[in-house]
């Protein structure tokens, strides 16, 4: 009898256990991780110059393809999803220097609708003008040193370009 009893005590504790921890288990699984480093294409909307001046500001642009979670099953960040790039500019000048334009970070939202901050690290120059701006001091001179104030072009990102970046720190989404 006293064995029945115990068999019985432990089938109803283990009965417990599993109708408690399955739920449990369950809702972590519908939890997923969108780890840091995790490699993300934005694609471009427009064609960008930027301005001959020193600024700042941002880039629309869409994510190129799905972004799935660590795991491979979910999709965390749908293909299409508005990017903002953001920039920084240096301005060409005389002497046939060209311009600078640096994509430094980006940022996009989940399916959830969470801010995710991406690390971008591309620069780009426009053209020089130095090697013309030589030659026309050179032998044109002391006239040809008019020249120095061709300025060099600033930099162009066409419609459709693609930069890869990464998430910079790792997120859960529900």
């Amino acid at each position: 009898m006293k064995k029945e009893t115990w068999k019985s005590i432990i089938s109803a504790v283990l009965s417990i256990t599993l109708i408690f921890c399955y739920p449990i288990e369950a809702l972590a699984q519908s939890k997923a991780t969108l780890s840091m480093g995790t490699q993300v294409v934005l694609r471009v909307n427009e064609n960008f110059k930027a301005e001959n001046k020193a600024e700042n500001g941002t880039i629309n642009a869409v994510i190129d393809s799905d972004v799935y979670s660590a795991d491979g099953n979910t999709v965390l960040i749908k293909a299409g999803t508005p990017a903002f790039i953001e920039f920084n500019a240096e301005p060409n000048g005389s002497w046939g220097k060209a311009g600078r334009l640096c994509l430094t970070q980006a940022y996009t939202k989940t399916i959830d609708n969470k801010r995710i901050p991406l690390r971008l690290s591309s620069c780009k120059n426009g053209g020089s003008t130095l090697g013309g701006v030589i030659i026309l001091s050179v032998l044109f001179f002391p006239l040809g040193l008019i020249s120095g104030c061709m300025k060099g072009s600033m930099p162009r990102i066409p419609q459709n370009s693609t930069f890869a970046a990464t998430v910079m720190q790792d997120i859960t989404i529900e």
